[in-house]
């Protein structure tokens, strides 16, 4: 079911792209990854809205569980929370769910670059006579290339760096955070510097057309955060200003 889901549509459609761009691979991965995540926009930009909410209830919450040391008690005034300021703590986990099987996928078609099977290719779909591995000098085809790693790991560093789900709002001092608290923002401090190494390092082992995808998709997720995060300002402007 998930090859015939998502694999196979998402295949034939790498290779459409690659054909209609003269057999470049470089273009057709750019162009893919693109399509999908503007598919997927209006998933990750409700998703982004409620992270950034979800930061400014931050001393709230603190509040709250300084307040109310009982968990099921605790729990249930977090919801009340939630609801009255309309948002979705689980929208995040919802978006990953419905993005895990596509991610998947586009990493099976890209590791297979320029490999076609004839069987997984729709009858009106057709490979390109000559496949056109180098994009700006670098092999889409071909595992270790040191500059594509590098930049999937710049701009995930960045990503994260500006990221609305990766910062805190500021807690008075009076009001000291719990240990699962400051737990939570070391990780979330550690994972900034530790996630891209990790990249990198993937970035080396696999196909330059996947690394491709994460610097592609890297970029967009960074336009789109801070798209969102400027028009909440908007917004909260001119509520203020009426």
């Amino acid at each position: 079911m998930f090859h015939t889901i998502f694999y196979i549509p998402l295949y034939n459609a790498l290779i459409w792209l690659t054909t209609s761009f003269g057999g470049s691979i470089g273009l057709a991965v750019i162009a893919l990854t693109l399509i999908v995540k503007i598919i997927l926009s209006p998933l990750s930009h409700s998703s982004i809205k409620s992270q950034i909410e979800q930061k400014k209830l931050q001393p709230l919450m603190e509040k709250i569980k300084k307040e109310y040391p009982d968990q099921k008690e605790q729990s249930a005034k977090m919801m009340e929370l939630y609801k009255e300021h309309k948002t979705n703590p689980f929208s995040g986990c919802l978006l990953l769910l419905l993005q895990l099987p596509v991610i998947i996928a586009l990493y099976r078609v890209f590791l297979a670059g320029s490999v076609v099977n004839p069987a997984d290719l729709y009858h009106f779909v057709h490979a390109p006579a000559v496949f056109h591995a180098k994009f700006l000098w670098l092999d889409m085809v071909a595992r270790g290339s040191i500059v594509l790693a590098i930049v999937a790991g710049i701009t995930q560093f960045l990503q994260m760096y500006w990221s609305p789900a990766m910062k805190s709002e500021k807690v008075p001092k009076s009001e000291s955070r719990d240990v699962s608290a400051q737990m939570a923002s070391s990780m979330t401090t550690s994972m900034k510097y530790t996630m891209p190494i990790m990249i990198v390092v993937l970035g080396y082992a696999v196909p330059g057309a996947v690394a491709l995808y994460w610097i592609v998709s890297n970029i967009f997720m960074i336009i789109q955060e801070q798209i969102v995060v400027r028009k909440m300002k908007k917004v909260k402007f001119v509520e203020v200003v009426k």
